[in-house]
């Protein structure tokens, strides 16, 4: 299979192979009637007040809400901008594949209104993104962000997949004046180092991708030979980002970002060796990217949930299915087409799913990928005991200096037992959900060590950080001592993440039937605190807690599961109810109160200055 071919080239080669596959077709027919189905909604149009945040299909983020005029109103907008071109980068491409497939002509010519309401939204990232905790600039611009680089997109696939002589002339004129003052805006915020993320030459944020894409296609679309200098700025932009990843394939803000960053940079790669230019394309890092997404599908329908994993919850069926579509298509990846079909479920009804369902498919697990690996950006090691939805599955993680919308869970361990969730971590909501900073994404959500009793400080914001910013150098290595199809056996150094510690050091060991992970936790000279570790349950129970045996055990029971507790000082074994959007799915659900599951709390009775702490897990 070539990579990266046009959409058209696409479009045509599942239309002819749908008149001779009859579920091909059922997908076309079902495709061409979802499209339909956008026809009885409204357009979606741009709103200018706060007030009217919310309608013509317009997106209120809920952490605008309390924040005071003139910043509600500014924040509020650029915002909406998001929302609207998450709509549209999805709906237009849609609606420009179903007419071609289908010359419906009342397709084509909702996708003109739409396309003739977005030539006025100039910029198509309006400032004020920045605008959170009042940290937008004097001069008020805070450059291109996200909805640049979508808004893009969403225009340049339509003009791909039907060509540009099927919009009208007018409209036509109109999308090039928008697309050639992007080119200059964008330029300029990196020249004049006016975002935050040019400001810190912070490369690996998706921040900066979105913009970079959004420079590169419009360059592609009004002609890379009329912008070549714009258009190597954008390729070195994009060098930068490709290039601080190095070779693993790893993402370093984790599946949710990687979801969302990945397909912009195998978007606009796509483009660019459409036009002659694969140097994105044939980059490493995208090379293996698939491999590294494929891995976070742990046994009994979970996923590897560590950093801000909105998406990656128990019971989310459309989880990565996009993604591996996407990746089956322009890189011709045989590992995502794979994992599509034996892990996500089959390709779901988009654009990329429908062209991936006519791929051919490779007859067994391609190159023999194994269920485990180790990573040392995004520093992390992943395990299953096969590809089977009941096999056992653990993943531990470490830190990588580049981390970024990480939590604090430096030395976490995640246990699913023959498909039952044995170890969890809370997990995470949307970012304005009161709980997120204390009890998601402090250490409070996490199986690791919290030293003294007082809880986390919440957080200042998660969108943008503040003046004077810089990243945390601390770094939670791993050391891989054994790691097989039958076992795996690491220690975590985790002392550098904490102020007043001496050493924290976890060894993991485990197989397809039992975990077990020991501590050793060491202050430095001074004052000794309470020492506790949280060990959060895949249950809803609440387990039931023995007493102190013979051995210095401490048995935890719930159903199916024996856990045991040992500390070589005095401990208390509690058990504390926590927030949890691990095991359900339902992230922006704000009418019901969060999900709870059990969480085992062991704390010295009093403060020490050195303890052994150990717990095991497996089946009653």
């Amino acid at each position: 299979m070539p990579h990266s071919p046009a959409w058209p080239d696409l479009l045509n080669d599942f239309d002819r192979a749908s008149k001779r596959n009859a579920s091909l077709k059922a997908a076309r027919t079902g495709f061409v009637t979802q499209a339909r189905r956008v026809l009885k909604l409204p357009l979606v149009r741009r709103v200018y007040r706060y007030g009217d945040i919310g309608k013509h299909r317009t997106w209120l983020d809920g952490r605008s809400k309390p924040l005071k005029e003139p910043m509600q109103t500014i924040f509020g907008l650029a915002m909406s901008d998001l929302g609207t071109q998450q709509t549209l980068v999805n709906e237009l491409p849609l609606l420009a594949a179903a007419a071609r497939l289908s010359g419906d002509k009342k397709l084509l010519a909702r996708l003109h209104e739409q396309l003739h309401e977005m030539a006025s939204w100039s910029p198509l990232q309006r400032p004020g993104w920045c605008a959170y905790g009042d940290r937008l600039p004097p001069d008020g611009k805070d450059g291109n962000w996200l909805a640049t680089g979508l808004g893009v997109r969403a225009i340049a696939d339509v003009m791909e997949i039907l060509g540009r002589d099927a919009l009208p002339p007018a409209t036509l004129a109109r999308l090039d004046q928008l697309f050639a003052a992007e080119i200059v805006s964008i330029v300029d915020d990196w020249e004049a180092k006016r975002p935050w993320f040019v400001q810190a030459n912070a490369p690996l944020t998706n921040q900066w991708v979105l913009p970079t894409e959004g420079l590169i296609r419009a360059c592609l679309v009004l002609g890379k030979d009329r912008h070549r200098v714009a258009y190597e700025k954008g390729v070195a932009n994009l060098f930068a980002h490709l290039e601080a990843h190095g070779p693993e394939g790893a993402f370093e803000e984790g599946i949710h970002y990687a979801d969302f960053t990945v397909t912009s940079l195998l978007a606009v790669a796509r483009a660019m060796a459409l036009a002659g230019d694969r140097r994105a394309i044939d980059h490493p890092f995208l090379q293996r990217f698939p491999v590294w997404a494929l891995r976070h599908f742990q046994p009994g329908g979970f996923f590897i949930n560590s950093f801000d994993a909105f998406s990656a919850a128990r019971g989310n069926k459309a989880m990565l299915k996009g993604m591996l579509a996407l990746a089956a298509v322009s890189l011709g990846s045989r590992e995502a087409l794979w994992a599509l079909d034996h892990l996500a479920g089959g390709a779901d009804d988009s654009l990329m799913g429908l062209l991936a369902r006519a791929l051919p498919r490779p007859a067994a697990n391609p190159k023999g990928i194994k269920p485990f690996a180790s990573y040392t950006r995004a520093m992390r090691v992943d395990w299953r005991s096969g590809w089977k939805d009941d096999a056992t599955g653990v993943w531990v993680r470490g830190g990588d200096r580049f981390d970024s919308h990480d939590h604090m869970d430096r030395g976490h361990v995640n246990f699913i037992l023959k498909g039952k969730p044995v170890f969890i971590e809370a997990g995470t909501p949307a970012y304005h959900n009161p709980r997120l900073s204390v009890d998601y994404a402090s250490g409070r959500g996490h199986n690791v060590l919290q030293l003294g009793e007082a809880p986390p400080p919440q957080e200042i914001s998660r969108q943008a950080p503040p003046a004077g910013w810089q990243k945390p150098q601390a770094l939670t290595p791993i050391k891989v001592r054994r790691l097989e199809a039958r076992l795996g056996d690491i220690e975590v150094n985790g002392t550098a993440g904490y102020d007043g510690l001496k050493q924290w050091r976890r060894r993991v060991q485990w197989d397809a039937d039992i975990l077990m992970a020991r501590d050793i936790v060491e202050l430095a000279d001074g004052d000794p605190q309470v020492v506790l570790f949280r060990w959060h349950l895949g249950t809803t129970r609440r387990p039931h807690v023995g007493a102190l045996d013979e051995l210095g055990m401490v048995m935890v029971t719930w159903p199916g599961i024996l856990m045991s507790v040992e500390a070589d000082c005095p401990v208390d074994v509690a058990i504390e109810m926590m927030p949890d959007h691990t095991m359900q799915y339902r992230l922006w659900d704000d009418k019901r109160p969060d999900h709870l599951h059990a969480c085992v709390v062991v704390k010295t009775r009093e403060p020490v200055r050195r303890c052994r702490f150990g717990v095991t897990a497996t089946e009653a």
